[in-house]
């Protein structure tokens, strides 16, 4: 039956229909032929797959970060980021990863890093001397850091999904979200002194550094307080959310005064579609991921898999090339419910702990993000900067290596994932 299902699944995906509809009329279909279940079986798992408390968590991380991208939190961090390595070879690149590092501690989310970072980046670094595609390529790439840093949406969907502490999963991914950043910069530094992109000629002075983290200072404070909130016990990783929307709207219309209250609207609107899609995907994928388990796929997975090679070291070989097949395919969302739970007792056997395995798959499909034809933040960026697709993925190229790099360290030194986790969750 899981072979239909697959079959099922993909003539839909061929034929044009959008993956949400299609992983869930695939499961339809499938308990249909199978007769041992009555069809209202798909209306009670779709809802139990969204009637979750932790689940709550996705609108507030995405409301956060649109009122964040309304205000002046991404200019300010950039800023601060430009006074911090603006003056190293390729200095603009190194602001756009850096930022982006920084405002994926608001975001949360990849495509609301690289429009916001876009915006503000792509302009200046054409300015000075960067072709639109290289900028769009840098944008984009830095962009997946925000589904790494805390808070994280695909964080919270896999541990959701998994029934594991969203806290404990928010601070597996700091060190790995650090360490993909510093294999981008380090890439941002080969091509600039290859390509003789431009750098401030002086660094920063104290003072610079001091008042434009003073500017910034507020708007670092957001996933301070959200972490901080986590960690102290105060409250749990829903209820963190909370913190972050208040707080991002005082930051925004009480502090910077850059919105006014006439623009709520058109927030909370983009932030209930933004919501309502990933939402409608886990209701879907719950279905399809139920008749998987019932139909005992993930132990045949198993055992066909460590019958290929008894090495762990080859198992989650195979198992990252797998999934970066899927994220070209697939958008992460879908990809994370759907394969999370057939793969997790594969990574398990093999000595993966539940942490790393979310920083692994996290990483891996936020690569898919940057790649085609299925790469949302790739798009985002080309879109930005009016860039020429075939030449912004060739210029996309030198990343992604750095990325699967550090996709190898994260999968292979599992401290990398979970000894900072270990400091606060026993």
């Amino acid at each position: 039956m899981v072979t239909l299902l697959i079959f099922v699944f993909l003539v839909l995906l061929f034929i044009g229909v959008p993956i949400a509809m299609g992983i869930g009329i695939a499961a339809w279909i499938v308990i249909l032929l199978k007769g041992t279940f009555p069809a209202t079986i798909i209306a009670h798992k779709m809802a139990n797959g969204v009637n979750s408390f932790p689940l709550v968590a996705v609108p507030l991380y995405i409301l956060t970060g649109l009122l964040a991208g309304e205000t002046g939190i991404a200019s300010r961090l950039v800023q601060l980021a430009d006074a911090l390595v603006g003056h190293i070879r390729g200095g603009l690149g190194h602001v756009n990863v850096v930022g982006a590092m920084f405002f994926g501690g608001v975001s949360g989310s990849a495509v609301a890093d690289a429009a916001a970072i876009g915006a503000l980046m792509i302009p200046q670094m054409e300015k000075h001397g960067y072709s639109r595609e290289d900028a769009a390529a840098i944008t984009a790439c830095s962009s997946t850091l925000g589904i790494l840093i805390p808070p994280s949406i695909p964080m919270v969907l896999y541990g959701v999904t998994m029934g594991i502490s969203i806290g404990a999963l928010f601070i597996a991914g700091v060190i790995p979200g650090i360490l993909i950043g510093c294999c981008q910069m380090g890439a941002v530094y080969v091509l600039a002194v290859k390509k003789k992109w431009p750098q401030r000629e002086k660094h920063a002075s104290l003072k610079q550094v001091w008042i434009a983290f003073k500017e910034a200072f507020l708007a670092l404070l957001l996933p301070v307080f959200i972490l901080g909130a986590i960690l102290s016990g105060i409250c749990t990783a829903t209820e963190a959310g909370v913190i972050g929307v208040l707080y991002a709207l005082f930051l925004g219309g009480v502090v910077y005064k850059e919105y006014r209250f006439s623009q709520l609207y058109g927030i909370l609107l983009n932030s209930a579609i933004s919501t309502a899609i990933p939402c409608f995907v886990v209701a879907t994928t719950s279905v399809t991921a139920w008749v998987i388990a019932i139909e005992k796929f993930p132990e045949a997975l198993v055992a066909f898999l460590y019958a290929l090679s008894p090495s762990p070291f080859v198992i989650l070989f195979l198992i990252n090339i797998f999934l970066l097949i899927v994220g070209m395919f697939m958008d992460l969302v879908p990809a994370l419910i759907l394969f999370a739970p057939i793969l997790y007792p594969v990574v398990i056997k093999a000595g993966v702990t539940p942490l790393q395995f979310g920083a692994i798959l996290t990483t891996n499909l936020g690569i898919g993000l940057v790649t085609p034809p299925v790469g949302n933040c790739l798009y985002t960026a080309a879109v930005l900067a009016k860039a020429d697709l075939p030449k912004m993925i060739k210029a996309v190229l030198p990343f992604l290596v750095m990325n699967f790099i550090g996709l190898m360290l994260i999968t292979y030194i599992p401290w990398i994932s979970t000894w900072l986790p270990s400091l606060f969750f026993k």
